[in-house]
């Protein structure tokens, strides 16, 4: 199995974006998390999964949906590195 790395952005994301959810829904926001972490574990075995893209800011890498967040990420090596966690209504082409 690989392993994940996150990012300092990623890791951010992730914090931010759980808090954000459970302002209204603390029970919502640890789900949230759970499956946004058991995607990148999917991604970590299956580094191809995902549409290749070329980040502006992160170069090249794919990106994969989970729900309403789309994961930013490279494969190198044994590891995933996971770049940034997004909302999929953003800009994803300037992320």
């Amino acid at each position: 199995m690989g392993k994940v790395r996150y990012s300092k952005l990623a890791s951010s994301d992730l914090y931010e974006n759980s808090e954000f959810i459970a302002r209204d829904k603390p029970e919502a926001a640890y789900r949230w998390v759970e499956k946004i972490e058991a995607a990148c574990q999917t991604l970590a075995v299956n580094p191809e999964t995902g549409q290749r893209r070329i980040s502006k800011n992160h170069g090249a890498c794919r990106s994969f949906s989970c729900g309403n967040y789309v994961i930013f990420f490279r494969g190198l090596g044994d590891e995933v590195e996971i770049i940034r966690i997004v909302r999929g209504e953003r800009d994803l082409d300037n992320i």
